[in-house]
């Protein structure tokens, strides 16, 4: 098992909610060396927990729409070929098995029609019982608040010379200001400024990919369906996070009903009895299901529907 402490937690976090901090306000903000922050960053991204630096248009500029999927089969299905398929389809981000009979994946889509597509594709695969979709929100108490997690952003537009510096960034989000404003003919003065434009408009989000089971510890999912009348899922998933600090990954809760879920991760496995012991004794809870997802039981692979559409604003404004 490796190990990842409170500062890798910490620089990942920072590293999503802007991939372009550099390593010395990283060194200034944790009171660290240099070295130390650009050592501990190299490891992660050797380790593959940092997949990669990229831009993304928000979710408000492109009308997405979170949905928690709940897949029941009749368990005749080959779990391989499903995930395949499952995986494969456009608006799926991740996929995994929780159980027999039952899978799982979180979803981006736009507008009814998409939803529907999607919908349609899913239930006529061989094997499918049971197809839920389920709005949600997302709770990454880590993430800075202006994290892609944490906020949709706004829908703005863009002007010909923010397109430029952003036809730059898609080719590597932390290019230096210097090697910017040399491919777009800006003044380094003014390619600042436009940074510092888009990240204030909510249009864009300079970030990064994680893979943070690369880290090989035992990811923990637990379903938990709450008393509405009685508590709200905020205490909850605030409670699981007070107990479990260092193991808290994510939660998402359901917006059409008393349900979230909570992801944890621990390089302990003898811990995970009394964790789940100790979840299902949180006031108000109705009920807890627990799944230990192996890396065999997953699939698909994250999917950013933005490359197209910035293509598509880089052809409207002549620039590829």
């Amino acid at each position: 098992m490796l190990v990842v402490d409170p500062l890798d937690k910490a620089l990942l976090w920072e590293l999503f909610g802007n991939a372009r901090v550099s390593f010395q306000d990283l060194a200034k903000k944790f009171k660290q060396s240099f070295n130390t922050i650009k050592n501990r960053v190299k490891r992660l991204e050797k380790l593959g927990v940092i997949q990669e630096y990229t831009v993304e248009l928000s979710m408000a500029m492109l009308d997405l729409e979170n949905l928690y999927v709940i897949i029941t089969t009749d368990g005749r299905e080959k779990m391989t070929d499903l995930l395949d398929q499952i995986g494969n389809l456009q608006q799926v981000r991740y996929l995994y098995r929780s159980s027999p009979n039952r899978y799982a994946c979180g979803t981006f889509v736009t507008g009814t029609a998409d939803f529907f597509q999607l919908k349609q594709s899913i239930e006529s695969l061989k094997s499918i019982e049971k197809v839920e979709f389920h709005p949600i929100s997302t709770f990454v108490p880590d993430a800075p608040a202006h994290s892609k997690v944490r906020n949709r952003g706004n829908k703005v537009n863009f002007t010909q010379n923010q397109l430029k510096v952003l036809r730059c960034l898609t080719a590597d989000v932390r290019m230096s200001i210097g090697k910017i404003a040399t491919q777009t003919e800006l003044t380094p003065r003014r390619v600042s400024r436009i940074l510092r434009e888009l990240q204030k408009g909510g249009g864009v989000h300079f970030t990064m990919r994680m893979n943070y089971l690369a880290l090989g510890d035992v990811e923990l999912e637990y379903f938990i369906r709450y008393d509405e009348m009685k508590t709200t899922p905020r205490q909850i998933i605030e409670w699981v996070y007070t107990q479990y600090t260092s193991e808290f990954w994510h939660a998402f809760t359901f917006l059409d009903e008393p349900t979230l879920t909570v992801t944890l991760l621990t390089n302990e496995p003898s811990r995970i009895k009394e964790i789940t012991s100790r979840i299902r004794e949180i006031p108000y809870v109705r009920s807890v299901t627990d799944f230990l997802i192996p890396e065999q039981h997953r699939g698909g692979h994250y999917r950013d529907p933005t490359q197209h559409q910035l293509d598509e604003l880089f052809k409207e404004a002549g620039l590829i």
